[in-house]
């Protein structure tokens, strides 16, 4: 009789364990419906929203400087530029200073930028001119000019004898010598350009809109001629990404860069105030040749040769 009651009382013990065991049950699928369904519901909504929001784009823009500014950074001045157009959007313009030559290496690996500015000497792109999405503008301009520390100079006896040529990096200023009437000066590295005439050496220096800002920086008084028989110092802009959405949004930088432009402030031309007022006479000039762009390595060495030999209507054939 003991061994029934107990086992009587074990046995109504453990249905009662089962029972509380199935309410504490009952309880946690209450807390999961109650809570962890609700953040569930809050996560997917999130996840849906970012889904339908647009991703980050990366452009990359190569700035490649092919003749010396005025002053100032184009590659830091262009970022400036993207970050103001792409303010509101998930755009980032990665802008990646390179010189001619490393460019052409890299796209000679077959490493490309979705968008590249270029001076109108930079040889390379030829195989993209005619491509639907192949643009080419201008968004900056340098230009030449005769400065002499003689402020009595009149510029009319500017000869190949007293002038010196600032040679600078990769444009034609031989060609300028040669169109302007100083054909054969002596060429210098720009620095060396500058201080020769400073120095006394030469009486004049075909230089560009670079050298102003050194003899002001030296507070040397000067007088200046523009050259408005040539002009290669262009800086140009043109879209090489074939990527469909790339292509808008490059296109929506150059029209940003082009309408919103302040270049002034660089020391070079195409919208803005000027840096110097000694730039005024330089800036609204109707040039009688320059260079056909994009152009190829065969015809910037052509040119070259013509510059070389002196043969002034070789090179203006070429520039037609």
């Amino acid at each position: 009789m003991n061994f029934f009651t107990s086992f009587d009382i074990k046995y109504y013990m453990f249905k009662r364990r089962v029972h509380i065991k199935k309410i504490y049950i009952f309880i946690t699928l209450i807390v999961i419906i109650v809570v962890v369904a609700p953040v569930l519901a809050v996560f997917n909504r999130k996840k849906a929203v970012a889904d339908n929001q647009p991703q980050m784009q990366c452009i990359t823009l190569w700035q490649v400087d092919g003749f010396e500014g005025g002053k100032g950074s184009r590659a830091q001045y262009l970022k400036s530029k993207a970050e103001k157009c792409f303010k509101q959007s998930k755009t980032y313009v990665n802008v990646v200073p390179l010189s001619a030559d490393a460019a052409r290496e890299n796209m000679a690996n077959g490493d490309f930028p979705d968008i590249i500015s270029y001076s109108a000497g930079f040889y390379g792109l030829e195989s993209y001119v005619g491509g639907k999405n192949f643009v080419n503008k201008v968004w900056c301009r340098g230009g030449y000019c005769l400065l002499s520390i003689d402020e009595r100079a009149g510029f009319n006896d500017a000869t190949a004898q007293n002038t010196v040529v600032n040679a600078g990096t990769d444009n034609l200023a031989d060609v300028a010598a040669v169109l302007c009437g100083v054909g054969g000066a002596a060429m210098e590295e720009p620095t060396n350009a500058y201080l020769k005439l400073i120095g006394g050496k030469y009486k004049y220096m075909l230089g560009t809109q670079r050298d102003v800002f050194r003899l002001k920086t030296r507070n040397v008084s000067f007088t200046i001629k523009p050259i408005e028989q040539f002009n290669d110092l262009y800086q140009n802009i043109s879209i090489l990404t074939d990527i469909g959405e790339k292509v808008e949004l490059c296109n929506k930088f150059i029209d940003y860069l082009l309408k919103n432009s302040g270049v002034g402030a660089l020391g070079l031309f195409g919208g803005g105030e000027l840096a110097v007022e000694e730039l005024n006479c330089m800036a609204n000039i109707e040039f009688e040749h320059i260079l056909n762009y994009p152009c190829g390595k065969d015809y910037i060495q052509s040119l070259k040769t013509a510059a070389i030999s002196g043969d002034i209507n070789k090179i203006k054939s070429l520039l037609k």
